[in-house]
């Protein structure tokens, strides 16, 4: 995904050592940062939304069949949990290499 971020509306030289410098200038690059981090807040927002996997983990399900949400990952000393689709869970046994 491309980034809407614009960094070319913020005069990064401004304002200038030594001169009276208008107002505007300020009001302008103010303006320039507010909009990008509303296009960031934007993107950022999207991104977490439309991950492929999201890896939180949580207690080992009762079955295969116990409530969970896809990503979601679970371990014991004898086997590692994944939760595959919602609420489907399989499992790999654990071992010493």
């Amino acid at each position: 995904m491309a980034s809407n971020i614009n960094p070319s509306t913020i005069n990064i030289t401004y304002p200038i050592a030594g001169q009276d410098n208008d107002t505007q200038g300020f009001r302008d690059n103010f303006s320039g940062i507010k909009n990008n981090f509303s296009v960031a807040q934007s993107e950022i927002s999207a991104l977490q939304a439309n991950s492929a996997i999201s890896i939180t983990t949580t207690t080992v399900p009762v079955s295969n069949s116990a409530a969970g949400i896809p990503g979601t990952i679970a371990y014991n000393s004898s086997y590692l949990y994944v939760c595959v689709a919602t609420n489907t869970w399989v499992r790999a046994n654990l071992s010493a290499w």
